[in-house]
């Protein structure tokens, strides 16, 4: 019997670019498909082009919700899924034609849980190839672990992989958490994944948008980036002792006060005129203390290694420094 994939879709708010999500995944090479398009209450267009889409193809359900976010339209998509394996796309990304082709091919050989690929970052007209250098990797689900709790790697992504059902077995995502919720997910899901394989090469096509939570200036941002750390750590400190599990765990936490001082402290939408003593504030909350004290510098780029640097011993000029050359640097990228 034909494998059955399961193709989830929150969206919201994506007018411009549903389209092109929408004809990668109904173009791809393998056809046994369950699209499920989870209209999360988006104030635009997006619901009617869904609605039509549906009517032309028959592997089309489009569910129709109230907002409730990213973690609640992916919730519904996984309690109507019927497919053997699951694989999530985002509303504003596509992927290859034969994305899921490739990764099925490669989880039934390998017999595996999980299969990640690369990608492509896009900003605007710029392509840039991440994990792409070809081959595969496998992981146990204790370095499947260590590997989502580094960032820089893409294993906390819910997208780029195929994920078998029996895997997930009925894990759900945090619908509390705003941002971190795919990273807690993946976390959570390593307890089940006895085998996975990361291909190296890029399938999928992640839109670099300046309008994301995670680069979007928020009032509140700081205080959702602490909620989610203190689920993360919930989770770590009661289901794991291993030491390397949990010095990646406070590497994840320093690299997640690294983004908020760039994307909060220091974003030029910030109009606190006190951004030094806010960072300070900020890296006294006991759970990012804690964080900046137990890191270590392992598996992060110099730049950011510089960045952590100036945290542990409190050189808060310095640190706001490299955060405003860092925010140009995200504008250059985004015009």
């Amino acid at each position: 019997m034909e494998d059955l994939i399961s193709v989830i879709v929150p969206v919201y708010n994506v007018e411009e670019y549903i389209e092109k999500c929408i004809d990668s995944i109904i173009s791809q090479t393998f056809k046994n498909l369950e699209i499920i398009l989870v209209d999360d209450g988006s104030p635009d267009n997006c619901g009617k082009i869904c609605d039509e889409y549906a009517k032309k193809d028959n592997r089309i359900k489009v569910l129709h919700k109230e907002n409730g976010g990213v973690s609640f339209a992916r919730n519904i998509g996984l309690q109507n899924a019927t497919g053997n394996w699951i694989t999530f796309v985002d509303s504003d990304d596509w992927i290859e034609n034969d994305y899921i082709e490739q990764l099925l091919k490669i989880g039934k050989q390998d017999n595996v849980d999980v299969i990640l690929c690369g990608y492509n970052r896009i900003n605007n007209t710029t392509k840039q190839e991440i994990n792409a250098t070809g081959g595969k990797e496998k992981y146990n689900h204790s370095e499947y672990l260590i590997k989502t709790l580094n960032p820089q790697t893409g294993f906390g992504f819910c997208h780029m992989k195929l994920i078998k059902r029996d895997a997930i077995n009925g894990l759900i995502f945090d619908e509390k958490l705003v941002v971190g919720e795919d990273a807690l997910f993946n976390i959570q899901l390593s307890k089940n994944i006895k085998k996975a394989v990361f291909y190296k090469k890029a399938l999928y096509n992640y839109r670099n948008n300046a309008n994301s939570v995670v680069k979007k200036y928020d009032d509140n941002y700081a205080k959702k980036y602490l909620e989610s750390m203190k689920k993360c750590k919930e989770y770590i400190t009661s289901n794991y002792t291993d030491f390397t599990i949990i010095q990646n765990y406070y590497n994840y936490v320093a690299y997640h006060i690294m983004l908020v001082a760039v994307n909060y402290c220091f974003h030029p939408e910030n109009n606190n005129k006190h951004k030094i003593k806010l960072l300070k504030e900020i890296c006294n909350y006991d759970i990012f203390k804690e964080g900046i004290l137990n890191s270590n510098f392992e598996n992060i780029s110099l730049t950011r290694k510089v960045t952590l640097f100036t945290l542990k011993h409190k050189l808060y000029f310095l640190t706001g420094l490299i955060c405003k050359i860092r925010q140009r640097q995200n504008n250059r990228c985004n015009t």
